[in-house]
């Protein structure tokens, strides 16, 4: 189990560069750690060079999703009034450098700070950030996945080994679920694999079971 814990470490967190970059995004758009967390974390496990190449990839993806979320949401100015501001702001001195660059240069909320609300702080700040405020609520939405550390410690992966990888979803349900009925009894009986055709007998104890 270890070593195929090992290998999937290596598969996704071996190489940096493959990394799910939404985990680094979701952290440099927490206003407690930003950038700098992300380059103090890699020097941890990664060399000088590694570091530099990945943070130039976390920056320009960030500009990126600004440049498309700022497109979309140009889209949806409407009045002249609206067309005014925007042209005082892009002539505005203070208005220099986008929101990106004024986030990640503005000073870090205290990472202490007692029961921090993330998403609070960014419906706060929607005024200050606009375009990023929009990229915060897509980033932070998306589910953290523990899919990979399931799979080494699942039952499904004591079933499916190389050598049954072939049985079909029904026997693979009725395994289990046998597993589970010898598991909720006090007596220790040893579960033999079924085969294909003790298909039928397992679907009759099944019925017998839910009457």
């Amino acid at each position: 189990m270890v070593s195929n814990m090992k290998l999937k470490f290596n598969k996704y967190w071996g190489n940096p560069e493959n990394i799910n970059l939404l985990i680094f995004l979701a952290i440099v758009l927490d206003p407690r750690y930003k950038m700098g967390y992300v380059k103090f974390s890699l020097r941890y496990f990664y060399d000088v060079q590694i570091v530099a190449s990945v943070t130039l990839l976390i920056e320009h993806t960030l500009n990126r999703l600004y440049a498309l979320h700022e497109s979309a949401s140009s889209h949806q100015r409407r009045t002249f009034l609206s067309n005014f501001i925007k042209h005082q702001e892009e002539h505005s001195v203070l208005e220099s450098c986008n929101e990106v660059e004024k986030y990640l240069g503005d000073e870090n909320v205290d990472p202490l700070t007692p029961s921090f609300d993330i998403l609070l702080w960014w419906k706060v700040n929607s005024t200050k950030y606009n375009i990023l405020a929009m990229i915060a609520r897509d980033v932070l939405a998306v589910p953290m996945s523990s899919v990979v550390s399931e799979q080494t410690f699942s039952t499904g992966g004591r079933i499916l080994d190389p050598y049954r990888s072939s049985l079909n979803p029904k026997t693979v349900n009725y395994l289990i679920c046998t597993q589970s009925w010898i598991k909720g009894t006090n007596e220790g009986v040893s579960l033999e694999v079924a085969k294909e055709e003790d298909a039928e007998e397992l679907d009759n104890m099944i019925k017998l079971k839910k009457t």
